[in-house]
């Protein structure tokens, strides 16, 4: 199961911005050959992309955001990806099953260890992704979570962005809610595109919280600390959740499965949901460690 929280975007072509985002406190990177590289580049773009994951791929987890698969492009991108060390790989506009598991197809086919660690990140982005954002994460194994991109979802729909996010309200919880049904990890929270307005990025990460994202993607490494510390249990959340804890399974042990800790009442649900915090404070304690 996947720690990160920090999700940076590097262009494919720019090999100083790579090597600033390798050393960067990013729990991960993606290298993209989808908007970040002109048409005519896209060739040369892969080649690039070849000599970072060589290069750079076992020092962090290096993710590649492929042309999507109405393009002539996505072929090559998934091998090269593929056979060069790459974590996994973001597929845009991801909007159908048939698409996933044809792409999780020739993850295998080019994989001689049928690629068992590989990930899929299907990028919703539109309203078609959105509609059928559980069949897409159910598709295939390998995926191990979905994204959002809202500045190409707006756009389909022809909403307006504001700084509450009741526009994507309804978007963000079914992704949510897809993830959960599909049995896959929370999804990671769209790009905020304003990498100078530090507290509009605050507020849109919070909202994206709050409804159940557990990561985001970003664009800058200014925005790195925010979402790392968002995303992190503080203190506090860490503190309830072992007095939750530790008073539910006394209780528990008593017969009792309903109780009042620190004037709020603790079921089974709760409990659990306090479990599931210490298990990831845990892990991300020894990862940081290690």
């Amino acid at each position: 199961m996947s720690l990160a929280r920090s999700y940076l975007f590097v262009p494919g072509t720019n090999k100083d911005m790579i090597k600033k985002a390798i050393a960067s406190d990013a729990d991960c990177i993606i290298l993209d050959l989808e908007d970040a590289v002109a048409l005519a580049e896209k060739e040369k773009a892969r080649e690039a992309l070849k000599e970072s994951l060589i290069r750079f791929s076992k020092e962090k987890e290096i993710f590649v955001r492929m042309n999507d698969c109405e393009t002539s492009f996505w072929e090559e991108d998934l091998i090269c990806a593929v056979a060069n060390g790459a974590a996994g790989v973001v597929v845009p506009k991801s909007e159908s099953e048939q698409n996933i598991r044809l792409v999780c197809q020739k993850i295998r086919e080019a994989s001689s260890d049928s690629a068992s660690n590989f990930q899929v990140i299907p990028l919703i982005e539109t309203a078609k992704g959105v509609q059928f954002a559980y069949a897409i994460a159910a598709a295939d194994e390998m995926i191990s979570k979905m994204a959002f991109g809202s500045i190409d979802f707006s756009l389909d729909i022809g909403c307006e962005l504001t700084a509450s996010g009741l526009e994507l309200l309804f978007a963000r919880s079914q992704i949510v809610i897809a993830s959960r049904a599909a049995g896959i990890e929370a999804p990671i929270d769209t790009v905020f595109a304003d990498f100078n307005d530090v507290a509009g990025f605050e507020n849109e990460a919070k909202i994206a919280k709050q409804v159940g994202f557990k990561a985001k993607l970003i664009i800058h490494p200014r925005q790195i600390p925010i979402t790392n510390q968002l995303f992190s249990p503080s203190e506090q959340e860490i503190s309830n959740a072992k007095s939750i804890v530790k008073a539910f399974e006394e209780a528990e042990e008593n017969g009792v499965a309903s109780i009042a800790v620190n004037n709020k009442m603790v079921d089974y649900p709760v409990y659990k949901k306090a479990k599931r915090l210490l298990f990831y404070s845990k892990q991300e304690e020894e990862s940081s460690i290690s």
